[in-house]
């Protein structure tokens, strides 16, 4: 369990929530260009991550690929990127029959494309396990504000405003959803609060 001194932008037990801002008309004939090595990176932070970001475009066709020839056991699919390193590509499917790892040129530098087999959910079941619980999470843990399966870890992540959880065995709590869900789940505390201000409306709970 790790505390988060800030939330990052989550939370799909506000994922039905509306917001109200102007539509703009689009040409019906407006075809937008593939992603590729020569598309410029306009909102990088730094030369270095221009150039991640750059390597990403220029891999979207493969990551594309990549989903739709696995896509029966996809558990997850992610860029493992660091500056200064060369760019991973990883692959968590379900089963255990191998997939041997690739080596590949993209953007002109190298990319490794690594299998990791043997996990217990593919990312369309986490999801659906993780939205067809929502109702009953909520109840379980004081404070939950936001949630969303993890296609890195495999893991539902439940993100819990530290105030008004005070006094409650949470890793006890987690042990035991865990055995009823039968997936993976991993508690973030937060001292943000999530507000939900002018414009924006929480989802009404689904039918039970």
């Amino acid at each position: 369990m790790r505390t988060m001194k800030h939330t990052l932008a989550v939370a799909l037990i506000l994922v039905g929530a509306t917001i109200s801002i102007p539509a703009q008309a689009e040409s019906p004939d407006r075809v937008d260009p593939l992603p590729d090595c020569s598309m410029p990176v306009l909102d990088a932070e730094t030369p270095e991550k221009a150039k991640l970001l750059r390597f990403q475009y220029g891999g979207d066709a493969l990551v594309r690929e990549l989903r739709e020839t696995y896509a029966s056991r996809l558990a997850g699919l992610f860029w493992d990127q660091k500056e200064g390193e060369h760019s991973r590509l990883v692959l968590r499917l379900t089963g255990d029959e191998p997939v041997e790892d690739r080596l590949l040129e993209v953007c002109g530098a190298p990319l490794s494309v690594a299998f990791v087999t043997g996990q217990t959910h593919t990312r369309e079941a986490l999801q659906k396990l993780h939205v067809d619980n929502l109702n009953w999470l909520r109840g379980k843990f004081p404070g939950l504000q936001g949630t969303y399966a993890d296609e890195r870890s495999g893991e539902i992540v439940l993100e819990i405003y530290q105030p008004e959880a005070e006094g409650i065995d949470l890793e006890a709590l987690r042990q035991e959803v865990e055995s009823r869900l039968d997936a993976p789940l991993r508690v973030e505390m937060t001292t943000a609060k999530v507000v939900v201000g002018p414009g924006v409306r929480a989802p009404a709970d689904p039918p039970q």
